[in-house]
């Protein structure tokens, strides 16, 4: 099987070694504040598809065709489970955006998607493969009933990962901005001069609240139980712990382990966050080391002797709800390992390849638990795949074609 590092690598090393500065686009300089390059009726008739009923819907990103797959949660296990629509997403209806990642509302009745505008040859703006572009990206607010765009947010360049508050009111959208890291590091500034920021959006309104500087190329980002810390990873071989309850939102940047690198020099390079519902320990994917770290949420340090080890890079987990289980997929073996991570063990593995599995990227659990939803990747060129994994006989019991780079799985709350 193919396997390779992620696609935006490459891109990211030219960056460093081969951009003219007099093409790079200007850091720090930001449109007016009242210049929004939305289109004002972008995708303007919507879809016929019907609104998701009580089962609840699935919802697929498929970030090089810009598309979501929608799937009906009810048919999973089912002969029916096949993709139900696949629906467009974006502002511009003739240039690639790159749609990368989704916030469910917990009523059910929004969603929203980030715009990440990293699409290489997509059209006429500066687009860049992931990490890399350098226009800036956009918060999108749609209709779970009738996928249309009632709403959106300009952002920073490369949003990253977006979710929302229990009550639906606050979005959380990090950016995941690698080119300023090579752009930065070309003309000899500090790692200061790397930090992205991660944008508070209220959700009513599609609009800003605060942009808070964190680190460099922060990523997955996830809130502790009470939503007053926000936990992100960092390029840089850090955790970024925010204070959200605090006036000036203060950062503390925590290592994820003894000799870590820099922006320009990660040797772990975290990229995901999965989150104990119990303890709220913050569990670090770092793609470079293949290793899952663990931070102590109460004593913000990092506890070595709990990192796991795996075979290939960690992705985007998911824990049981009474925190005895975390399901961590993980590539170039693209495998589902089951961890109990108060030992650290790896249990045992569902194998995912030979069920048509490349490039693993994220498992979302259904609601009673008994199935894993597992998203993968594909070779950036076909199309990707949605996986149902019965996690009590470790089998992958059914497959859907999705569209090309598919990059997150969530469930959409079925309407009563």
């Amino acid at each position: 099987m193919n396997h390779r590092a992620p696609w935006w690598m490459p891109a990211l090393a030219l960056l460093m070694t081969g951009c003219d500065e007099n093409s790079a686009r200007v850091v720090g300089v930001t449109p007016p504040e009242g210049l929004d390059y939305a289109h004002e009726e972008p995708w303007a008739e919507g879809t016929f598809i019907p609104p998701p009923g009580p089962g609840g819907r699935i919802l697929v990103t498929n970030s090089l065709d810009d598309t979501l797959s929608l799937v009906e949660l009810n048919t999973v296990g089912t002969p029916g489970f096949r993709e139900l629509a696949r629906v467009p997403v974006g502002l511009n209806p003739v240039e690639l955006e790159g749609p990368h990642h989704t916030a469910v509302s917990p009523a059910g009745d929004f969603y929203y998607v980030g715009i990440s505008n990293y699409v290489p040859g997509g059209g006429s703006g500066p687009h860049g493969a992931h990490g890399t572009g350098a226009d800036d990206g956009y918060c999108l607010k749609l209709d779970a009933r009738d996928n249309r765009l009632v709403g959106s947010a300009r952002v920073n360049p490369n949003p990253g990962d977006v979710i929302i508050s229990a009550d639906g009111n606050t979005l959380y959208q990090t950016h995941f901005d690698t080119l300023k890291i090579a752009e930065m590091a070309r003309q000899g500034r500090p790692e200061s001069d790397m930090n992205a920021n991660l944008a508070i959006i209220d959700a009513r309104t599609m609009t800003r609240k605060a942009m808070v500087e964190v680190c460099p190329a922060p990523h997955a980002v996830r809130l502790s139980a009470d939503e007053r810390t926000a936990y992100i990873a960092c390029w840089s071989d850090e955790v970024a712990i925010v204070d959200l309850a605090e006036a000036n939102t203060p950062v503390t940047r925590v290592k994820v382990a003894a000799g870590s690198g820099g922006a320009v020099a990660p040797r772990h390079q975290p990229y995901a966050l999965t989150q104990s519902p119990t303890t709220g320990e913050v569990w670090v994917s770092s793609m470079a080391s293949r290793q899952v770290h663990v931070l102590n949420p109460q004593t913000r340090t990092m506890m070595p002797e709990r990192a796991v080890p795996l075979r290939g890079p960690p992705m985007f987990g998911a824990f049981t709800a009474d925190g005895r289980t975390l399901y961590m997929p993980y590539q170039l073996v693209d495998a589902l390992a089951v961890i109990d991570p108060e030992t650290g063990t790896v249990l045992r593995e569902v194998q995912l390849a030979d069920a048509g599995c490349l490039n693993v990227h994220q498992v979302t659990l259904t609601p009673d638990e008994r199935i894993g939803l597992v998203v993968c990747e594909g070779d950036h060129v076909g199309p990707g795949t949605l996986h149902a994994v019965d996690l009590t006989e470790g089998t992958v019991m059914g497959t859907v074609e999705v569209g090309i780079f598919p990059d997150s799985v969530s469930i959409l709350r079925g309407q009563p």
